[in-house]
């Protein structure tokens, strides 16, 4: 039999059987059938499935990646490359907006952890023991985070819950110039052209430096241009990538 059958294609592809009749249900990939009904893919059906594997990977829904291989039987790569650019936006702006979110819960928990044992009563619950209401005496009181870093130091954002969405906007406003990023040891090289306004990005480096001290910053200027360099221990990598962006 000629091409490969559903089994060789699981193999190679690493979908199981029942997702390949799953996409060919779907109309995304639709192998041959032998005159005996068995189904047969060819090297064409096994590069659609690599796509759909890495869109996956993406994050994409299957009604995005239906709409990219539609594209994709255009031969033609340059509306390919444009759709998968703007779903790719997308995916980084709702990840950033969750990483936000999370961030903001989890200076929420280490607040409430904060009022907690402080105060036990021999007795029922009070209105100072942190367990049923917040302790009178510590609301207000910064957070001081746990340090939970390989290195011990604090991986936790101290701005309030209702400030980390506007500091993730003011990053993402001025990066807009940005002309490139590259990988550094422990976190990322921004890159910005000469006539970028160094003062903003100095305040805001400042200002970052406060409420999370795990950053290290490091403004250079050299033959490729102005650069901020961002690190973070490696358990902060992901917000590093998710405020300055990731290495292409």
């Amino acid at each position: 039999m000629d091409g490969f059958s559903i089994s060789q294609v699981a193999e190679r592809t690493g979908f199981p059987a029942s997702t390949l009749r799953f996409y060919e249900q779907s109309g995304l990939v639709r192998p041959a059938r032998t005159p005996a009904g068995y189904r047969t893919y060819d090297e064409r059906h096994i590069e659609l499935l690599a796509f759909i594997g890495r869109a996956k990977g993406f994050g994409l829904s299957l009604e995005e990646i239906t709409e990219l291989l539609e594209l994709l039987d255009e031969d033609r790569c340059a509306p390919v490359q444009g759709r998968l650019r703007d779903l790719i936006d997308t995916k980084i702006a709702d990840a950033q907006e969750r990483i936000a979110e999370l961030v903001a819960f989890t200076g929420e928990l280490q607040r409430v952890a904060s009022t907690l044992g402080g105060h036990t009563p021999d007795g029922p619950c009070d209105d100072t023991c942190g367990c049923t209401t917040d302790r009178p005496d510590l609301v207000g009181v910064p957070v001081i985070a746990k340090p939970i870093g390989a290195d011990g130091r604090p991986l936790a954002c101290t701005l309030s819950p209702d400030r980390v969405g506007d500091r993730m906007g003011e990053w993402q406003a001025l990066l807009v110039p940005a002309v490139g990023r590259v990988p550094i040891a422990d976190g990322v090289r921004v890159h910005f052209a000469r006539d970028v306004d160094i003062a903003a990005i100095a305040a805001l480096v400042a200002a970052e430096q406060e409420c999370c001290r795990f950053f290290s910053f490091a403004l250079t200027v050299d033959q490729r241009g102005f650069g901020l360099e961002v690190r973070a221990p490696d358990d902060a990598l992901p917000v590093v990538h998710a405020l300055f962006g990731a290495a292409a």
